[in-house]
């Protein structure tokens, strides 16, 4: 096996669970009206994207090939660099603003003096 679906496999095993014991991959590329079967023994799984739209699949082949499709982010992640970034940004203009208001305060009093 090569790296690349070694690294495949393990997302998939994150997102959907364990490969099942009788588990048979399909290409379904060629057939544009394939619908997937639910499965009664297989929970739920919520899926999002890129843009933070989800699906609910109720199979591991309907889950699977939702993740091979990029159906394989996690939206706190996203939001969790956007805090970061806010806060760096809040905590650079807060420290340039108190810098400018020290330097006039300073200013003020010495020349008052």
């Amino acid at each position: 096996m090569n790296k690349e679906f070694n690294s495949s496999n393990e997302v998939i095993v994150e997102f959907c669970g364990e490969y099942p014991s009788d588990f048979e991959n399909k290409d379904i590329s060629s057939d544009p009206n394939f619908v997937f079967e639910n499965d009664p023994t297989y929970a739920a799984v919520k899926l999002f994207d890129i843009d933070g739209n989800s699906v609910f699949v109720n199979s591991f082949f309907e889950c699977q090939h939702y993740v091979k499709g990029g159906w394989d982010h996690i939206p706190l992640q996203r939001n969790e660099s956007f805090y970061h970034n806010s806060l760096f940004i809040f905590s650079v203009v807060s420290i340039i603003l108190g810098f400018i208001f020290i330097k006039k305060y300073f200013q003020v009093g010495i020349s008052n003096d």
